[in-house]
């Protein structure tokens, strides 16, 4: 008894465990506690939009098997059709910025991050184009997009450490890098210390032109989130090492990720994993349910297979962009000045005289004057004998012709006459033609 009583605790222990084990996902089903991202947001084909978003589960893996109904994407609250689908990111065009100050000789984290992107580079695929950017205090392109594997190694192990660090400008330099390029852009940022322009360990003069938030905003006015890895020591009083602040904001208000290691060695892996992650992202195409041309703000909402809902947002950028084309702001603005310049033109006119003004000399002409025979212009008074315009003289109107006749017998009479010659009467009276 006690023997079957002990299998039966045996199998049912078992049972237990096997239940317990985790199982991969079906197509479809609820994901382990997975974590969705919406990593790009694509509007340069609006009002396509084409959303890049990564999905891992709860040990940070990417997961791959899911399909167009797993995803419910909304924008500005109204549901969207994913009209296309693809289970991976496409061509990925990826600018590695590199900071080469003098500060990476310590400890070798310039061989870590040459490490670094030697395998980001290893894990290119035969479509994705990278580009290499190295800065200290200036940016400098090292190789342009290519998918030459080689040459971009060539370039990496040129990259020796040396000068101050302009940070911000670099991150500017990688948006530039990747403003033509198309579909999923990544700009991946490596630093390890502390922009010159505010650092007390280096010269103002080594570091950036640009401020942190001008080099924001314009990441943002590009649409380009930012991978942002810190290396090396956290910075204490703002004197040395990262400054964790700076770069975990620039990561969030970009839309990117911010990720630390103490340690170089451990940047290749890092690399390695980003590369993976993004390559096997998915891409959603849909139509914008409000198709306006009205450069506002669209907030996303997108849901995956039980996952927390995921949030991105774009701005409508095609009806004007004043700010990339100040002349085209100037000429929106002259309709607006004019409208504002136009009602005080108006009042001024009909403002009244002020006492002991000089009046403007004004003739008022009466209606129904006669006109100049040359000319036809008005003349200035009823039996004027010159035209005040261009000094034609003017023939007098002819007399009306008037008609004589006889008061007793009604006969006419001669011009002057004083007797009727029918009845010898004396007393004619004129009569006007339209009394006859």
């Amino acid at each position: 008894m006690r023997r079957i009583l002990f299998f039966a605790l045996a199998l049912a222990l078992c049972a237990a465990i096997l239940l317990a084990l985790p199982r991969a996902p079906a197509p479809g089903a609820a994901l382990p506690s997975p974590g969705a991202r919406v990593t790009q947001v694509d509007s340069s084909s609006y009002p396509d939009v084409t959303l890049f978003v990564g999905v891992a589960d709860a040990a940070g893996q990417p997961v791959g098997g899911l399909r167009a109904a797993d995803f419910q994407v909304s924008e500005d609250g109204a549901p969207v059709t994913i009209d296309r689908f693809a289970g991976g990111a496409g061509a990925v065009a990826a600018a590695l910025v590199i900071d080469h100050s003098g500060s990476m000789a310590e400890r070798d984290k310039i061989g870590g991050a040459r490490d670094a992107a030697q395998a980001f580079v290893d894990q290119m695929r035969p479509d994705d184009r990278t580009a290499l950017i190295a800065f200290n205090s200036d940016a400098e392109t090292l190789t342009p997009f290519t998918a030459d594997q080689q040459a971009l190694d060539r370039a990496i192990g040129r990259i020796r450490p040396d000068g101050g660090t302009a940070l911000y400008d670099s991150l500017i330099a990688g948006v530039d890098a990747l403003s033509d390029a198309h579909g999923r852009r990544a700009l991946l940022l490596l630093t390890d210390g502390q922009d010159c322009r505010e650092s007390d360990t280096c010269a103002a003069s080594y570091g950036s032109r640009h401020t942190l938030d001008q080099a924001i905003a314009y990441a943002n006015q590009h649409a380009q989130p930012v991978y942002v890895i810190g290396v090396g020591e956290r910075g204490s009083d703002m004197r040395d090492g990262i400054d964790e602040a700076v770069l975990a904001r620039i990561a969030r208000e970009t839309g990117g990720e911010y990720f630390y290691t103490p340690d170089a060695a451990q940047l290749a892996a890092l690399y390695r994993k980003l590369s993976s992650d993004i390559q096997q992202e998915y891409a959603l195409t849909y139509r914008s349910p409000r198709p306006f041309y009205d450069g506002t703000r669209r907030d996303i909402r997108v849901g995956v297979a039980g996952a927390p809902v995921a949030s991105g947002g774009y701005v409508e950028r095609h009806l004007i962009n004043v700010r990339s084309d100040p002349l085209v702001g100037v000429l929106l603005l002259l309709p607006l000045l004019g409208a504002l310049w136009l009602p005080g033109v108006l009042r001024r006119r009909a403002a009244p005289v002020r006492a002991g003004a000089a009046l403007p000399s004004i003739v008022v002409l009466p209606p129904d004057l006669p006109h100049c025979s040359s000319c036809d212009a008005p003349l200035l008074r009823v039996g004027a004998r010159f035209c005040a315009e261009c000094g034609a003289a003017q023939m007098p109107e002819p007399a009306v012709a008037t008609r004589s006749f006889c008061d007793q017998c009604g006969r006419p009479m001669r011009a002057g006459a004083n007797f009727c010659a029918g009845c010898g009467a004396t007393k004619p009276t004129s009569l006007h033609p339209a009394n006859l």
